[in-house]
């Protein structure tokens, strides 16, 4: 981590020298030089100072604020001092230039490999990258960040830090279409966010599936190493990106003033038809922890069409997460129990029809025979229903 204390003089100048350059530049082109030097600086918190505001020269001196960005996207050593200038001094640029910004991120992209050594700035450069992914292919629709976002799902070992960045940075705007204020170019990033969100998804449950065969096969300990990573960077990418759609859209129940999200039933039933797809991917999931975020995501999404979630629920539960033991987790039996009793006390009509009768008994026998007191009680309690 980059610091400095009361003695470092040159960095308190070269915070000097940034201050005067919007104020005085055009008149002391001195200044600009001054900047320039600061960034070829032996001390990386020093370049820190110029690299971070290096917006402050845009109007004064565009193109040398252009070169002096080339230099540090293809030269500078320092992981810290590199994530700044693109995060923070770039990113200001991002709707004036996209192109040129795009070029250097091109550049720093292809450096990836020279950081890999440094105690969590790889990941730190990585999540950068990722984020720029975010605004410039659903934020501003540009197709070479769609052409990244492509490249990074194929490889979750490699790029799982940029696709969780990527999905992060788009939690609210998977939701933008549902807002009551919803215009044309907020319809468009949503659009484009779930299309970013369906490639990750298609090719991390892709990876996950292939890996998974190999761990369950007779091959060598070797090949179920390398087998294992994919499968654990796969999965984790799955489970970032259903929490993104889990706390985006309202579902965790500890959070009281959700100022957002998906709240009316209207806005529940086109979430359910817009992003259906989407949720039956991640049902596809071997982790039960996202298998639960994804049953407690469908129980906030029940008034939006009841008898659906009910059946996607069913398939869901007696499906994969049986496969991999959720019914003797507590929290998969409480969440069940919860959804099960909700559903008898307020959608009790679609009971009448004899298939979600089926399906109910199903549920509540695969609970109760993991030995869920709760579950063998509503079991008991089902021919009075």
């Amino acid at each position: 981590m980059i610091s400095w204390g009361n003695w470092s003089v040159r960095v308190y100048a070269a915070m000097a020298w940034v201050s005067l350059a919007p104020r005085f530049a055009a008149d002391r082109p001195e200044i600009v030089d001054r900047l320039e030097t600061i960034l070829t600086d032996m001390v990386p918190a020093v370049r820190l100072q110029a690299a971070q505001n290096l917006q402050v020269i845009s109007e004064i001196a565009p193109e040398r604020m252009w070169v002096m960005g080339e230099r540090i996207a293809a030269t500078e050593t320092d992981p810290q001092v590199l994530v700044a200038y693109l995060g923070r001094s770039l990113r200001r640029l991002c709707v004036a230039e996209p192109s040129r910004c795009e070029y250097l991120l091109a550049i720093a992209k292809e450096r990836l490999g020279e950081f890999v050594d440094e105690a969590g700035e790889h990941r730190n450069l990585l999540e950068c990258l990722g984020a720029w992914g975010a605004q410039l292919h659903a934020m501003q629709g540009r197709s070479l960040a769609r052409e990244w976002l492509d490249e990074w799902a194929a490889d979750p070992v490699s790029f799982q830090d940029a696709l969780n960045a990527y999905t992060s940075s788009l939690r609210e705007v998977f939701f933008a279409r549902y807002a009551a204020d919803v215009d044309q170019q907020d319809r468009d990033r949503c659009d484009r966010a779930q299309d970013g969100l369906t490639s990750i998804l298609t090719k991390a449950l892709d990876s996950a599936a292939a890996s998974y065969s190999v761990l369950a096969s007779n091959t060598s300990e070797v090949e179920k190493s390398e087998a294992g990573l994919i499968f654990s960077a796969a999965e984790g990418v799955i489970h970032h990106a259903t929490n993104q759609l889990y706390f985006g859209a309202g579902a965790f129940r500890g959070d009281k003033k959700q100022p957002h999200g998906l709240i009316s039933a209207d806005e529940k039933k086109r979430f359910l038809a817009d992003y259906a797809d989407v949720l039956m991917m991640l049902g596809e999931s071997r982790n039960p922890a996202t298998l639960h975020h994804l049953v407690e995501l469908y129980e906030h999404l029940v008034p939006g069409n009841p008898t659906e979630v009910f059946t996607a629920m069913h398939a869901l539960l007696t499906g994969r997460a049986a496969e991999e033991g959720y019914q003797f987790e507590s929290l998969g039996s409480g969440a069940v129990v919860r959804v099960v009793g909700r559903y008898v006390a307020d959608h009790r009509g679609i009971f009448e029809a004899a298939d979600k009768r089926e399906m109910l008994l199903e549920i509540l026998q695969l609970f109760s025979e993991a030995g869920w007191t709760e579950a063998i009680r509503m079991l008991h309690d089902l021919p009075d229903l």
